[in-house]
């Protein structure tokens, strides 16, 4: 979760969705699990986890012994992320005002960010942060459309915001990093889980989903409204998520 864009500008306001945004989904931990398996780094090794919003890659990244700087523009996430994840060093920054060092880690993540800015921006911004060999992450989680529960809920969705559309956040960014040059082709990881959650409080995490919220608009509280119906009767509910992973390393030169 990141702005990308002058705070004074921001398209993606945080601040307003910052109260819900831990009801949200955890990223897959197997998924995670394999990812540091394939990227082996040094214990101890310096990583940025950039829109770092309130902490819930950034707790992952410390619990697997990185030494962690999470950027984070949104002063609401940024309280609560440094609140709960103690561990890292937290900076108020954005993708474009970013005044840490060239090559200061090896381990750059976009939790659930890359989207919200500019590709080249964020692309710009890794390859300057990391290290030759580093690797750049870049990691969502998706429902599982395709489920009969997560259907009726896009109905609840879509009869008040017609049109509605995902946005680039279920899009595959092999070919951007590929065509940018500066990296090796990204490889991908996948892992399927089930979250098991309040049906009240996976509703009420739809007010963290910005993609969302910004479409919505006005309509926010019938999409709310329609979506608590749709699981009338539903007192617990198992969502079927994907953690997709995609990683690259840094190639040495400029």
């Amino acid at each position: 979760m990141d702005e990308g864009v002058n705070a004074d500008t921001r398209e993606w306001d945080y601040d307003a969705l910052a109260a819900h945004y831990r009801l949200r989904a955890p990223y897959d931990a197997a998924a995670l699990d394999a990812l540091f398996a394939r990227l082996a780094p040094d214990a101890r090794a310096d990583c940025v986890d950039v829109g770092a919003g309130s902490g819930r890659l950034t707790a992952e990244l410390v619990a697997r012994g990185l030494r962690v700087t999470a950027i984070e523009p949104s002063a609401s996430m940024r309280a609560i992320g440094a609140r709960d994840v103690p561990g890292a060093r937290w900076i108020e920054a954005d993708a474009q005002h970013c005044a840490l060092e060239d090559a200061c880690c090896s381990v750059l993540t976009f939790g659930s960010s890359f989207n919200v800015m500019p590709a080249q921006v964020a692309l710009d911004l890794a390859a300057r942060l990391l290290r030759p060999r580093g690797a750049l992450v870049v990691l969502w989680n998706h429902r599982d459309l395709d489920d009969p529960l997560q259907q009726r809920l896009q109905e609840a969705i879509e009869e008040h915001v017609p049109g509605y559309a995902h946005g680039s956040r279920r899009d595959d960014p092999t070919a951007t990093i590929g065509a940018d040059g500066r990296f090796e082709a990204a490889a991908h990881i996948r892992g399927r889980f089930s979250h098991r959650v309040r049906a009240v409080d996976f509703v009420e995490g739809f007010r963290a989903h910005a993609t969302l919220v910004r479409q919505a608009g006005e309509a926010m509280p019938r999409v709310l409204d329609a979506m608590h119906r749709a699981l009338a009767g539903h007192e617990v509910v198992d969502v079927p998520f994907t953690t997709r992973i995609w990683f690259a390393r840094r190639r040495a030169g400029p």
